[in-house]
Order: C-alpha cells, then structure tokens, then sequence
C-alpha cells in the first residue's frame, strides 16, 4: 500500500491529535568505519513511510554523527541516527525492532528510549535484539 504526500500529512494528524503527549524515540545505526555513504541513509524515508503506515510513530529528523577529527582533519560518519515521536514507546518498540530488521541494519543499532524516567536501550546484535539495556 502506498501513501501519497497529502494522505500521509492526514494519517499523521490524525495519529497525532489522538493524545497530548508525544514521546521521544531515536535509532542509532553504525556506520562501517570509512565508508563512503552509509546504505541506511537511503532506507529512512522507508521507515517513516513504515512507521506511519503502523500507526506508530513519525520521524521527525535523521542525521549523521562523525568522528573526533584526525591528525590530517578528516572526519568519517559513526553512525546514522533516526529521531521519532510516538505516543506508545511500548507498541513502537516492536514496530520498530521488526522494521529494522526488515532493512537490514547492522548489529550494534540501538533503540533509545525512556521508560518511566529512566534512559532504556534495545541492542540488535547477531543473536537477535537485548531489550531494555542500561545506556553504555
């Protein structure tokens, strides 16, 4: 199923309006060190129309972390981050766990969050998703 810009924008204020608060979600995916462009940045529209189709969320924002710079200046990307807003961190987890994988995104992606106050991280690894990890 597709969503064209216009029905997309409705299906969002309508998610949006159902409940006062909005939650903050956002995914941490690692870069291979020195890669020229990392494959996910082309995926997150794919998310966002992902999330949006599930009712569960809506990116917000996405940008790239780099490296402290070396001695010659050069910097490479560490990782793509991907920011959401939700109003139900227990449906999106899921959600997203599931699209992720679906997109293939390495081991050591996280999905940050917080659960009553306190800062929790899912971890893909290659034996599958740690839930509810302490930040490092």
């Amino acid at each position: 199923m597709s969503i064209t810009s216009h029905q997309g924008e409705a299906k969002r204020e309508t998610l949006f309006n159902q409940s006062p608060q909005s939650l903050f979600v956002y995914v941490k995916i690692p870069v291979k060190p020195h890669a020229r462009q990392d494959p996910f940045h082309q995926r997150e529209n794919e998310l966002a129309r992902l999330l949006l189709e599930a009712e569960a969320g809506t990116v917000i924002g996405w940008g790239q972390s780099f490296s402290d710079a070396e001695q010659d200046g050069s910097q490479h990307v560490l990782h793509q981050r991907v920011d959401i807003t939700t109003h139900d961190i227990g449906m999106v987890r899921p959600i997203l766990r599931t699209l992720l994988e679906t997109l293939a995104v390495p081991a050591g992606t996280e999905i940050h969050y917080n659960d009553n106050g306190q800062a929790l991280m899912d971890v893909y690894s290659h034996h599958g998703w740690r839930l509810e990890q302490p930040p490092f």
